[in-house]
């Protein structure tokens, strides 16, 4: 699975083909989930599974309470 150009406004600090494989799901969620549009988020729950999400989310030191609290409720 590749990252979407459409998404590279989200990554603008490093090159799209280098920053997906199994090590780095966590950032690529933590990423789109904080600063992702509705488009973003489908593409999230497409290719991780909402259940991923919210455990990466629900963990992460790198995600806003806001953030959380939104997940939490859409979970």
């Amino acid at each position: 699975m590749n990252i979407p150009a459409t998404l590279k406004r989200l990554f603008w600090d490093i090159e799209l083909k280098s920053i997906y494989d199994k090590k780095n799901c966590d950032f690529v969620i933590e990423r789109v989930a904080e600063k992702g549009n509705e488009k973003d988020i489908k593409w999230l729950i497409n290719n991780f599974g909402k259940k991923e999400i919210y455990r990466i989310i629900k963990k992460s030191r790198n995600i806003t309470d806001k953030t959380k609290n939104f997940y939490q409720v859409v979970r």
